[in-house]
């Protein structure tokens, strides 16, 4: 299907576009009005916080308007796309406008603020077009966790740090991270590591100059587990004497993705330096799936790694 879209300017495209594609799996937008009679014309306009949308078909012609304020008026257009889409396609859409970003996000910011629950939501109705059951939804999740991390508001001067060992045992087939076969790259997982080590030091020099404390962090990859237990040992003592405050962090995650990583004394590094949480992922228990993407690992291997883990003290595995 291609839809032609005229009558906005450039800085509205992407709005627009993402409204649509709510309503369709694969979609032809081009925003350009076409000559052809048969072809799908969506006509728009918007001017001081009002909208239309006048969208014609081979089943007839939908049209809708909706009001802003002035500095909200992309919302009435986007708000007017989608009565015209809803009423040609039937399909009513139960979280209204809002695309590419975390609803929860919004009613974070808004308890910040100061808003109260009737604002919020008369806010996420009106201006968004979300239905109440989506609300009542948000507010459900938000209130869990709040009540899991209650200081989850005054974190804002913390930071999570993400670490990255761009190494695997091979190279998955459907892999598009980048990420390198260790075998391989032996001669540059040391100058690697090498490079890692002085970038964590002055992390850490800019995190303790400026006051900012750790949340949480991630080691993932690739495969973190893919380099050796000396070297992992040696990166994470460079972590903790260079971060503040290592004592405060919350959670430590280390991808140990891969089970034919796994070994005992990675494990004993790992408890050394007590890392919260690891993932130990089968990708598939079928072995002629692992065989065919790449994994060089049983689906035995995968469950021995794990009871080996739990067995050695790991309590926080998660597989995918």
């Amino acid at each position: 299907m291609k839809i032609h879209i005229s009558g906005i300017e450039q800085a509205y495209h992407r709005g627009v576009d993402h409204v649509i594609r709510l309503f369709f799996e694969e979609v032809d937008l081009a925003f350009e009005q076409s000559e052809s009679a048969s072809a799908i014309q969506l006509q728009l306009h918007i001017e001081d916080g009002h909208a239309s949308a006048e969208l014609t078909t081979e089943a007839g012609v939908f049209c809708a308007t909706a009001d802003r304020s002035i500095d909200k008026q992309r919302y009435a257009l986007h708000d007017a796309v989608l009565q015209v889409f809803e009423a040609y396609t039937g399909i009513i859409q139960p979280w209204g406008v809002l695309t590419g970003i975390r609803p929860t996000k919004l009613l974070h910011n808004a308890i910040i603020a100061g808003q109260t629950p009737e604002q919020f939501r008369q806010l996420l109705a009106e201006q968004y077009k979300v239905k109440p059951e989506k609300i009542a939804l948000m507010e459900q999740i938000v209130e869990r966790q709040l009540t899991a991390i209650p200081d989850l508001h005054d974190l804002k001067r913390e930071v999570s740090v993400y670490i990255g060992i761009p190494f695997c045992p091979t190279k998955c087939a459907y892999c598009t991270f980048p990420a390198y076969d260790i075998r391989g790259s032996q001669g540059s997982v040391g100058g690697f590591l090498g490079g890692l080590h002085y970038e964590v030091r002055r992390t850490g020099e800019w995190l303790k100059a400026n006051g900012v404390n750790v949340t949480t962090i991630y080691f993932g990859g690739g495969t973190p587990t893919s380099i050796t237990a000396e070297e992992m040992d040696a990166l994470y003592a460079e972590v903790w004497a260079s971060f503040p405050n290592p004592e405060r962090i919350r959670e430590v995650t280390v991808e140990a993705g891969r089970p034919d990583t796994i070994t005992p004394d990675k494990i004993e590094v790992l408890k050394k330096y007590g890392i919260h949480r690891i993932s130990i992922n089968p990708q598939s228990y079928t072995q002629a799936t692992l065989d065919a993407i790449g994994r060089h690992h049983t689906v035995d291997e995968t469950v021995e790694k794990f009871h080996l883990a739990r067995e050695m003290g790991m309590s926080n595995i998660n597989m995918d």
